[in-house]
């Protein structure tokens, strides 16, 4: 595939004639067409404009090696949404998390960490938040037959995880 033909694929894909194509990066209609069609080069000032206005990777549009389209954050946070079955809400809430600065992520980290090491350090509070995983999580999965030899089980878990946080967190001097 020459590079006219890849403008023309990059072209076809995002649904554009050739004028509204070519406006954005500054063709006329008929220059674009000469490109497409091979009897004229695209120079490199057009290339850098096509790739930026539209997303293209460059490597792919000069060599044709590679993904078309660069990969954008909706796209990746798209991805992990279906990949993982996140809701509309977690899906805001990843989306959220990303456009934080690093030092504000920071921040809600350690009030996260805060206020988890707030709720085991609280006993009322712990066996508030116990009853509530348990409810959710164990006697659901415990009732299964009438079978209640999985609560044990699902119990242990539970604090065998909340224990090994806290080591780590005692560990890293958190």
């Amino acid at each position: 595939m020459t590079i006219g033909e890849r403008i023309r694929s990059i072209r076809k894909e995002t649904g554009l004639n050739q004028t509204d194509f070519g406006e954005k990066v500054g063709l006329r209609q008929s220059s674009l067409g000469q490109i497409e069609s091979g009897v004229r080069n695209a120079t490199d000032r057009t290339i850098i404009l096509i790739c930026e206005k539209y997303g293209v990777r460059e490597d792919w549009l000069r060599n044709g090696t590679g993904e078309m389209f660069l990969e954008t954050d909706s796209t990746i946070v798209s991805q992990l949404s279906s990949e993982y079955g996140l809701d509309a809400f977690e899906t805001v809430i990843l989306k959220g998390f990303l456009k934080l600065k690093p030092e504000q992520r920071e921040f809600l980290k350690d009030r996260i960490k805060d206020m988890l090491s707030d709720i085991l350090d609280d006993e009322a509070a712990y066996k508030e938040f116990r009853a509530a995983y348990d409810k959710k999580h164990a006697l659901p999965f415990a009732a299964r037959g009438g079978d209640t030899s999985g609560l044990a089980e699902a119990a242990e878990l539970f604090d065998s995880a909340f224990s090994a946080a806290e080591s780590k967190e005692n560990k890293d001097g958190m």
